[in-house]
């Protein structure tokens, strides 16, 4: 070793440029340990280390030291399953938004007409509550029309997403089982044609040429049953080739399951298997409604399986459909969790919802497990897991320190029991997203947050001006004099 290479290893080979000192770590590694007194040194866009401080964190010379004063610091949480563009249209549409409006323009009326700046302003509302929540990464499921509109806001906010190309269907007939979710404007916008999707499969994966970027693309269908069997294997193939997840939803409604097992005349893991379109890769959305003999099928393929609690609670389904879920995860099918459209929920409560009603269908989750499901599974689901989700040399410095006199987290005895059950709110203080600081003291660093929340709510506005929405509401408003 040459005298250069002595004088790296003794001293360069110890610098980072963010180091995170005092830290209640949960590296979410192979063993699960609880670290007290925990460090992690960032360099560049990586972790360069991380551990307990007694054995090598004292070694660490950084220009930017962070004392965590014994806060919890976890790999940032994954939201697996997040229609961004949802955000500003709170309050519009209260309850089940798959069922068809009364009179107007129903949902996706709303969907269809979002121009790019409504889903910019959507985009960066949505980033900066999941940051606040502990989120460092969400994926967008192809209901985005403009793409490039999503990654450019959530860049300005520093967050991580994931995105693929809009409205992949071509066979809408099912959709009328679920009349809230289809219209003529919105069939009109994203063509239910074989020709438009064949030619815009795969349009967002030059995404993951970028090395060090936080945009990244993925293979989506909408699913439900509106691909066709060409459509499926085309997805599929290039998701192989590719190296990236397949996305789509299934499983969301009951009438919807029943209509594509009549017409399928078989379940439909027994169908996608015929087609060879189920493996790692494959990433199910929803997957409220599971058969008796699908359930052998998931365990032997291993899909990646997102629940989104409060889509399954908001429809009924625990009195009709007790979720299987739980279970699957418990005998090793990786489930994430989702929030689907943050309409009457915020980002945050999927994990103390899926505990909760975990006991009620009779497999209580553990708090460990639903920390697994927000790191580990929801990395995989993204088809990010080689890079997100630990807290481990060489993977991406995406992590959360939470705040330390945030009262829901005291008294911290149990830290993944009170991340998950009384402190899942904005108690976030310090995010890094790819080694570089987007919130601290549970502010955003990149944009101003009451800039955003204004342009959210004039884009709001706006949608419903044009689709001549009167705000909502039993109570009358009355405007000051």
């Amino acid at each position: 070793m040459s005298e250069r290479e002595t004088r790296m290893t003794s001293d360069d080979a110890r610098r980072c440029d963010i180091l995170i000192r005092n830290a209640t770590l949960l590296p979410m590694a192979e063993t699960r340990e609880i670290l007290l007194g925990g460090f992690v040194a960032v360099r560049g866009h990586l972790i360069a280390d991380a551990g307990l401080e007694g054995e090598a964190g004292t070694g660490w010379t950084a220009p930017c030291v962070i004392d965590a004063q014994n806060a919890i610091v976890h790999p940032g949480f994954i939201e697996a399953h997040l229609h961004v563009n949802a955000q500003t249209c709170r309050g519009y549409f209260r309850g089940d938004a798959s069922r068809s409006a009364t009179g107007g323009p129903n949902y996706a009326d709303w969907k269809a007409a979002l121009e790019p700046e409504d889903e910019a302003a959507a985009t960066r509302l949505a980033s900066i509550e999941l940051l606040r929540h502990g989120f460092t990464c969400f994926v967008e499921p192809g209901s985005a029309f403009e793409p490039d509109a999503v990654v450019e806001a959530a860049g300005t906010v520093g967050i991580r997403c994931s995105v693929a190309d809009p409205y992949l269907w071509d066979d809408t007939a099912i959709m009328q089982v679920i009349g809230g979710l289809a219209s003529d404007a919105l069939f009109a916008r994203v063509p239910p044609t074989r020709e438009r999707c064949l030619s815009a499969l795969g349009g967002q994966l030059f995404r993951n040429r970028a090395e060090n970027g936080i945009a990244h693309g993925h293979v989506a269908l909408y699913g439900e049953g509106t691909a066709s069997d060409d459509l499926l294997r085309a997805a599929k193939a290039l998701a192989d080739r590719e190296g990236v997840i397949l996305n789509t939803h299934l499983g969301f409604d009951a009438g919807v399951v029943e209509a594509m097992e009549r017409a399928l005349g078989r379940s439909r893991f027994a169908h996608l298997a015929g087609l060879g379109v189920l493996g790692q890769n494959t990433t199910f959305v929803h997957m409220n409604i599971l058969r008796d003999d699908e359930i052998s099928i998931v365990q032997e393929t291993k899909p990646s399986i997102v629940w989104c609690p409060q889509a399954y609670v908001s429809r009924g389904l625990p009195l009709i459909a007790p979720t299987r879920l739980p279970a699957l995860k418990r005998n090793g099918v990786a489930v994430a969790l989702g929030t689907d459209s943050a309409r009457q929920s915020s980002v945050g409560d999927a994990m103390f919802l899926a505990v909760q009603l975990s006991a009620e269908a009779g497999t209580g989750l553990a708090a460990e497990d639903v920390i697994e499901m927000l790191t580990l599974h929801g990395a995989r689901a993204a088809g990010l897991d080689h890079m997100l989700g630990r807290l481990a040399p060489g993977f991406r410095a995406d992590l959360v320190i939470r705040g330390r006199g945030v009262i829901e987290l005291g008294p911290c005895i149990d830290p993944a029991h009170q991340l998950v059950t009384v402190g899942h709110g904005p108690t976030a203080d310090t995010v890094l997203v790819n080694g570089r600081i987007v919130m601290r003291g549970g502010r955003p660093t990149k944009v101003d947050e009451m800039s955003v929340i204004d342009e959210a709510q004039r884009s709001a506005r706006s949608v419903a001006g044009r689709l001549g929405l009167a705000p909502p509401g039993r109570w009358p408003r009355i405007p000051a004099p």
